[in-house]
């Protein structure tokens, strides 16, 4: 299966997760408020049948960003603000102008997912790895947008022993109360945590069972296992994370494996080498 086939079912199952994250206390719905066709009804809000697409963020003002990764040829803007049914490159054309061969320190490459937080942000994810290769020139970041202003607030970077060549970050959460963010690295494995004040990083539980796909694992949802491009089976190593709503505890867990973990988040906040049993 192609590259294009596999970011569908990913956005599919990205969309999951997202919709389990935005809803923290469902609705009780009364005898007379059961859904049926009749008073339900799906509403498209945007359809880009030419670009790939893997994260879709909702400000609080239901303001909507979609973003591309550069993974496939066909390939324009990484990162739009969806107005009136059209995307318009966010935050603004420069930042997604970015072509192979130029600089990616102050452009995005690879945009791989956007969140909006509590506090009126949009955070970037650019793992910058195109078509999910090794990292670009050094320039994966997650960059921090201002929704009121539209400017970009504080671009956060990593150092070589956090990110490296082979890391690819794949998704972000964000703790403005303690002041951390963590990103599953959906490469080799691990969750890069993130102190949103100071900028310092690192790199955790690169090594643990926790993060590595199931060798034994095979991922099929369409009946057949899905491949590479390069017709190798696909597996995906820690990929989807959440925070809980009190952001005590880290969930995460590979793509290709069907276990969940989590982990207390003071444990994670805690930048001294950390021990696992």
């Amino acid at each position: 299966m192609n590259l294009k086939n596999i970011a569908v079912l990913a956005m599919a199952l990205v969309s999951l997760v997202a919709c389990k994250e935005s809803s923290k206390q469902p609705k009780q719905l009364g005898n007379s408020e059961v859904l049926t066709e009749k008073n339900t009804q799906l509403e498209e809000v945007f359809s880009d049948s030419t670009y790939q697409l893997t994260g879709v963020a909702v400000a609080k003002d239901n303001r909507v960003f979609v973003n591309y990764p550069y993974w496939l040829d066909t390939h324009s803007y990484s990162v739009v603000e969806v107005k009136d049914g059209k995307p318009v490159p966010y935050p603004d054309v420069e930042w997604n102008s970015f072509k192979k061969g130029e600089d990616g320190q102050n452009k995005f490459v690879t945009v791989q997912s956007v969140v909006t937080d509590d506090k009126g942000f949009l955070w970037v994810v650019d793992a910058a790895g195109i078509g999910l290769g090794k990292v670009y020139q050094h320039s994966s970041k997650v960059v921090k947008i201002n929704l009121a202003t539209n400017k970009i607030e504080k671009i956060y970077r990593f150092p070589e022993n956090v990110v490296n060549e082979d890391v690819y970050i794949n998704d972000i959460r964000v703790d403005n109360e303690n002041g951390f963010a963590y990103l599953s690295n959906s490469n080799t494995g691990g969750i890069v945590v993130l102190n949103i004040n100071t900028g310092d990083s690192r790199l955790v539980l690169a090594n643990s069972p926790s993060v590595k796909s199931d060798p034994n694992y095979h991922f099929s949802p369409l009946g057949t296992e899905l491949k590479k491009g390069d017709g190798s089976l696909l597996k995906v190593n820690s990929d989807g994370i959440a925070l809980t709503p009190d952001n005590q505890y880290l969930y995460y867990k590979p793509l290709t494996d069907n276990r969940l973990y989590r982990i207390k988040t003071d444990l994670l906040r805690d930048l001294k080498p950390m021990k696992l049993s």
